[in-house]
């Protein structure tokens, strides 16, 4: 069966979960996370906007899951990767552009001194653990419990609902902590001491970290010999272009680099300090740290990609417009909300604006699921997709008109459920579901 033979939609789900488990190659992509009647399937972008196997246009806000910082399908991004890709992909020594592009990134981010390409912020934040535990000798990792996602390995799978195939022993080298609450990290220390090798979490999500929190973290660290790594896998690109670590002066040991690191090309990074990386070289004495090794961490595509989207951030204010972008929205949505009596009900929010959250409250005001599904129906009807908020540089003046005059459409039958008390009658099919769960 051909492509072609799929692209209006009516069986490409289907076969796609025929032969994928799951029906995609990421859960968070996955028709359980997704209302009955958003595209099966994309088969092209441009910009801010994508195109359904069915032909349909939707104003996309999902950006390849904070993936697409810049646009779909760039020109002067995809035109540096088509030409590497013609010099050869893959070679079986280093590169010019291995070595230009981790000086460009290097430089990017203070206090780093070398870096290590992979194809995941996954294979990042492993590749920090192993190589903490490898230099303190200790086994524990500590890492933030609400953390939504920092890798498909066991250190981390092995915490959530969806634990299964992961070993007991292994699950219990990982202890959790709560992000803001200091006495929270100080606790893990005090109960594990002179065990924890690393405390692995993101800077900041979407909220600012408690005073002196950050810091705190920092010097709890350094007093017990423990490596700190910072994810921003996230943040990096587009909290700030010096990474978000740099907005609160607090320099870790390791950074984790990815999504918006090449506008969608598959790339990523470790970045560290040289006393801590040096340990994955050759030139020093100590025990050998085998702790990234890819045959296509060097990608020419992808690392050509990744140069010319750094670039591309040094010749356009990129992060000051997702601020904006993501701050129209944000005041956009709430004043619809509010115009159709649900404000609160319905909420845009977020202390960074280039990155803000989307809140659904049910009759109850506490947080729904059903709600949340509801809306996202009405947003899809209305060719919006929209299942998270991730603003790019081009989304402007008319992906905003149109998102909201949906969510003007969508509010308006959020508010006659809320008065019915139920999303009975409304909602066209089941309702989306956690990733993380015990059973399907």
């Amino acid at each position: 069966m051909s492509t072609e033979d799929n692209l209006d939609g009516s069986n490409f789900s289907e076969r796609a979960h025929h032969l994928i488990p799951g029906g995609s190659h990421t859960y968070s992509r996955g028709d359980d996370q997704l209302p009955a009647n958003a595209p099966a399937g994309f088969d092209r972008g441009k910009g801010a906007r994508v195109w359904a196997v069915d032909g349909k246009q939707y104003v996309d806000w999902g950006m390849g899951i904070n993936n697409v910082l810049i646009g779909h399908a760039e020109d002067i991004i995809d035109d540096a990767s088509i030409s590497a890709i013609r010099r050869g992909q893959a070679f079986s020594r280093p590169t010019p552009l291995e070595v230009e592009l981790a000086a460009e990134i290097i430089a990017l981010f203070p206090s780093m001194e070398m870096a290590k390409f992979c194809k995941s912020g996954s294979d990042a934040n492993t590749a920090a653990v192993r190589l903490a535990r490898a230099i303190t000798g200790r086994d524990l990792v500590a890492y933030d419990a609400a953390a939504p996602f920092l890798s498909i390995h066991d250190w981390f799978i092995g915490k959530t609902e969806v634990n299964a195939g992961v070993p007991h022993a292994v699950r219990q080298l990982s202890v959790a902590f709560t992000y803001s609450d200091i006495e929270s990290v100080r606790t893990l220390f005090q109960e594990h001491p002179g065990k924890i090798a690393a405390v692995v979490m993101e800077v900041c999500r979407d909220v600012r970290p408690a005073p002196d929190f950050l810091e705190e973290v920092r010097r709890l660290c350094d007093e017990n010999g423990t490596l700190l790594v910072f994810d921003e896998v996230v943040t990096a690109f587009r909290y700030g272009i010096n990474g978000a670590y740099s907005l609160f002066g607090v320099t870790p040991d390791l950074i984790s680099l990815g999504k918006g690191m090449g506008n969608g090309y598959s790339v990523s990074a470790l970045v560290g300090k040289r006393q801590f990386m040096e340990r994955g070289g050759i030139t020093h004495r100590k025990e050998r740290v085998f702790f990234l090794s890819t045959t296509n961490g060097p990608e020419q595509s992808a690392l050509a990609a990744g140069l010319a989207t750094i670039r591309f951030y040094q010749e356009h204010d990129v992060i000051a417009h997702l601020y904006e972008a993501g701050q129209a929205l944000i005041e956009g949505i709430n004043d619809v909300a509010n115009r159709h009596g649900i404000a609160g009900f319905v909420l845009a929010a977020g202390d960074f604006s280039c990155r803000p959250m989307l809140l659904f409250r049910g009759s109850d005001e506490k947080p729904s699921l059903e709600f949340r599904t509801l809306f996202l129906q009405e947003m899809m009807e209305r060719q919006v997709f929209i299942p998270w908020v991730c603003p790019s540089f081009r989304h402007g003046q008319s992906e905003l008109a149109q998102t909201l005059e949906a969510a003007d459409g969508a509010c308006a039958v959020y508010s006659r459920a809320l008065e019915k008390g139920s999303v009975g009658g409304f909602l066209k099919g089941p309702v989306v579901k956690p990733v993380f769960r015990k059973f399907n």
